[in-house]
Parts: C-alpha cells; sequence; structure tokens
C-alpha cells in the first residue's frame, strides 16, 4: 500500500447557478493542473444535477446541502455526513453569505480561506483563518482563483468539462435541425436584469435575417415562460423550448448554438464555459466583475455610465449596484445589434 500523502481541498460555493458555474471551472482546473489532490466541492444540492453525467456520476466530487427540503437543519446533516471525514488541509469559502459561513464551520479544515476587506461581507471574516487578496482582475472567477494560489494550488487558467453525452448533442441538434443556432436566453433569476420583449424581438429577426434558427430558452418559471410566449408570438418559426428542458439538456442546446444571446444570468455563464460565444447584456451589475469568461469582448453595458452618474462622478465600489429604475431599458436594439453582427464576424459564425 502506498504510504504518499494526497492533499485533500473541499470548495465552498453554494449558491448562485452562475457562480457554481465559475466555481466548477476553477474545480476543473484545480484537478487537471493537481491530480493528486483530493477534491470536494459542498454544493446547495438544487444546482448539483448540472455537475453529474447522465448516469448521476459527479463530475467532481460534491457533498450536497439539501437547504431547500431542509432549511438550517442541513448544516447538521452535514456536519453528520462528515463526522468520520479526515480533516481537509484547506477549505476555499468561495461565498460570503451568512449561511455559507455557518456552514464552514462543520467543515474540518486546517486553514479556512476567506476574502479580505475589500471583497468580503456579512462578518464572513469572523469564519476564516487567512484572507485571500483581491487580484487587480475584477472578476468574480479571478476571484475564484485567488483563492487557490492563496492556498498553494496556483492555477492559470479555468477549465469546464461538463461531459455531455453524445446522445444529449444529437438530441438537441434532432430538437433544432439546422446548421446554425441562434440561442436566446431572455431572462435572469432576478427581473431587474432583464431586458425588453421588443428588443430581444428585433435580435431574433436580425439573426433569421442571417440565415440563423432562433431558439429561445429558459426555466419552467411564470415570468421566464410569459417572456418567451412574447417573443415567440412576435418571431415567425423561431422554436420556444422554455421550461422543456434541464440543466444538462439546456447545456447540451447552448453547446450546439453558434452564438448566444442573455442578460447576466447562468445561461450566459454556461454558454462562455462550453466556448459558444455569448452576448451578455449588461446594467444592473459590472460586466468586468460578472460578465461571461471567455467571451468579455462581446458585453454589451450601460453598466459604468449608470453608476457614474448615480454616484456623480466618485469611485465605483467593487460590488456596486445600480438603482437607476429600468436600467436595462438603457440598452438599445441598435447596441446589440452592432455587437451581434461583431460576433458574426469575429467568430466567423
Amino acid at each position: 500500500m502506498s504510504s504518499e500523502y494526497h492533499p485533500r481541498l473541499c470548495v465552498l460555493r453554494l449558491t448562485a447557478l452562475g457562480d457554481c458555474i465559475n466555481a466548477f471551472g476553477l474545480l476543473g482546473a484545480l484537478a487537471r493542473t493537481y491530480p493528486e489532490l483530493k477534491l470536494t466541492w459542498v454544493i446547495d444540492e438544487r444546482f448539483s444535477s448540472l455537475f453529474c453525467d447522465e448516469q448521476g456520476h459527479d463530475l467532481i466530487p460534491m457533498l450536497k446541502v439539501k437547504f431547500k427540503e431542509r432549511g438550517l437543519k442541513a448544516i447538521l446533516d452535514l456536519k453528520s455526513e462528515l463526522k468520520d471525514s479526515l480533516t481537509y488541509d484547506a477549505l476555499l469559502n468561495l461565498q460570503t453569505s451568512l449561511k455559507a459561513s455557518l456552514t464552514s464551520t462543520v467543515i474540518p479544515a486546517r486553514k479556512k480561506y476567506g476574502y479580505d476587506a475589500e471583497r468580503g461581507r456579512e462578518g464572513q471574516r469572523f469564519f476564516i483563518t487567512d484572507q485571500v487578496p483581491s487580484p487587480e482582475n475584477p472578476h468574480v472567477l479571478a476571484g475564484f482563483m485567488a483563492f487557490a494560489e492563496a492556498a498553494g494550488f496556483p492555477v492559470c487558467e479555468p477549465y469546464w468539462d461538463f461531459k455531455l453525452d453524445p446522445y444529449q448533442i444529437d438530441r438537441a441538434r434532432c430538437l433544432v435541425s439546422h446548421e446554425k443556432v441562434c440561442a436566446i436566453a431572455p431572462c435572469s433569476a432576478k427581473p431587474s436584469k432583464n431586458w425588453t420583449v421588443e428588443g430581444y424581438v428585433e435580435v431574433a429577426r436580425l439573426a433569421q435575417s442571417h440565415n440563423m434558427q432562433v431558439v429561445l430558452l429558459g426555466s419552467h418559471s411564470k415570468l421566464e415562460l410569459e417572456t418567451c410566449q412574447a417573443i415567440a408570438e412576435q418571431v415567425k418559426g423561431c422554436i420556444n423550448l422554455c421550461g422543456r428542458t434541464n440543466l444538462r439538456e439546456l447545456a447540451a442546446l447552448l453547446s450546439i448554438s453558434k452564438l448566444v444571446v442573455a442578460p447576466d444570468s447562468a445561461s450566459m455563464h454556461l454558454a462562455s464555459a462550453l466556448g459558444t460565444p455569448v452576448i451578455g447584456l449588461f446594467a444592473i451589475h459590472d460586466d468586468a466583475r460578472v460578465g461571461p469568461w471567455n467571451f468579455m469582448d462581446l458585453n454589451v453595458s450601460v453598466y459604468r455610465k449608470l453608476a457614474k452618474a448615480e454616484l456623480k462622478g466618485k469611485e465605483i465600489p467593487w460590488r456596486y449596484r445600480v438603482r437607476t429604475e429600468h436600467a436595462m431599458e438603457r440598452i438599445t436594439p441598435e447596441m446589440v445589434g452592432s455587437t451581434f453582427e461583431q460576433a458574426l464576424e469575429r467568430y466567423r459564425i
């Protein structure tokens, strides 16, 4: 039996789905760069299915916390699950919420890393042993990668591999039956970050003028169903798959798309992680902080203009949220159309 020691690293990122997709990029890079690492990911069970293959096997070993079902009692369930676990060499707490901090208390680790004063909040500093210096790059994922470096496992770039089943890919192709797909995922989890139906209709028609099949994607929430239906009613020939896919099926559809248009959302981050060019739409949050990692060149953003106006020229804090009413309406169809044309040329679509 080998006595070689394998370092153990636990990554804590419970929510939201877009942030979990970014965390998966960090975990993938760690697994590929340091194959000797024993990795564990603590995640809210609601989002875990995206990170399992079609046979239900974890792509990265996960501890799935059932907050929706059990509330804060889920933390005690996790404590019980970990009672016989070896102590981790390090815990990377990538989430500043109090819920995440409370979860971290039941995870045995020699060191517990958290954010520094610039990015930390909700008292996270009281639950960690080491603060991670904020990197120059303001992006959330750059911050995640700084945790790995602080713990002694630096990675150069994130890496995503969702191990999509060829059957899922083939099924996605059969659903759309077109070589050039433009996917529009019009909604974010927060309605304030959604663009207008009228804007999406114009972009959809622009895509059709380039002989692209428009596919509408989204969850089964009332708002998303109504939004996609409103677009579909005005765009003849588009395919409305809103509410008809699980997360893995959504990934398959995004993977076969040539171009995606979406606001700041999980679909936007998922498209980017899959290597599909995505036009991200921003007004509420800084696209430099939360944009699609692989396609920051395609962002359409009015954030900085609005934030500077609200702050009267003062420096914009890293986490600043624009409060202007109907901020997303400041994005015009012409702005998105111009970026759409650039994307077609730049990525040879």
